[in-house]
């Protein structure tokens, strides 16, 4: 009989070993630790366009939403509406941002791949600045050279059919029950 019971706390080590552990793995930043140490920290983006020459050959963690993709000679460039991120890399709220960057890297990416309106993290050394026209304004563009790039899946919606009068009773309205009955699916 003793035997039994130890077997069985000795399971319940088990499986709370293992819920510890994937709960760790699951609150990992999408850049490697190596790059978020070498990177510059609490410097705002808009502070950053404003004076890319002090800046010059160090590295930053920013993402946002792709604006444009374009294959080049060298490589692709990616024109990225900074959006601010959280402490695991992905971003808080994307309809808030400071600017935009031009993020290059010597891989021929797919541009329908990383197409536009698509969330993507990099970690990069800032080469320099360009001047580019944005609407009827000149822009002021920081360049990164990319170190590494995390390209967020994407987010799809889907409507479902309003819960009440068909299956429950008029009193029943679960805490995930909110108009306009849109749910996420990731892929």
């Amino acid at each position: 009989m003793k035997k039994c019971a130890y077997r069985v706390l000795q399971m319940k080590h088990y499986i709370l070993i293992c819920l510890l552990s994937l709960s760790v793995l699951s609150c990992v930043h999408v850049i490697s630790r190596e790059s978020r140490s070498i990177a510059v920290k609490d410097l705002p983006f808009s502070r950053l366009i404003g004076n890319t020459s002090a800046y010059l050959d160090k590295m930053f963690i920013f993402g946002g939403l792709i604006a444009e993709t374009k294959i080049t000679d060298q490589g692709t460039e990616i024109e990225v509406v900074q959006s601010p991120l959280d402490g695991f890399g992905s971003i808080i709220d994307e309809d808030v941002s400071e600017g935009r960057f031009i993020l290059r890297t010597a891989r021929n990416l797919d541009p329908m791949i990383y197409r536009q309106g698509r969330y993507i993290v990099m970690a990069g050394v800032l080469t320099g600045s360009r001047k580019k026209m944005f609407s009827d304004i000149e822009y002021n563009y920081p360049v990164f050279e990319a170190k590494e790039i995390y390209l967020w899946k994407e987010e799809e919606y889907y409507l479902y059919p309003d819960m009440y009068p068909y299956w429950y009773g008029p009193f029943y309205y679960p805490s995930f029950y909110y108009s306009p009955y849109r749910h996420r699916l990731h892929r």
